[in-house]
């Protein structure tokens, strides 16, 4: 049976490292909706699956949990890199 668990899983998860190529790819607005949407999904059954304890399922939701962190820190990348935030411009003395 534990041989039969980890060949869905194993399965399941380069399903979802295709899906997770292919939002990556995307452009612009259409890559931030798709990795936001798809980082959330996937944070969320990582999540779920921890609660199962068991050590095959534990680290399988820990690489789904990665994953998901790894899209919503793609959504959040700005599309316009002219303009810096953590840039600090010293206040004028006039």
């Amino acid at each position: 049976m534990p041989v039969m668990k980890l060949l869905i899983l194993f399965t399941i998860l380069v399903v979802v490292y295709q899906i997770y190529s292919y939002a990556v790819t995307r452009k612009r607005e259409e890559k931030q909706r798709i990795c936001r949407g798809l980082g959330i999904a996937l944070f969320t059954i990582g999540v779920a699956t921890l609660i199962t304890r068991d050590a095959i399922m534990v680290f399988s939701g820990l690489f789904l949990m990665m994953l998901g962190f790894r899209l919503l820190a793609y959504s959040l990348d700005r599309m316009d890199k002219k303009v810096f935030i953590d840039r600090y411009d010293e206040p004028s003395s006039d």
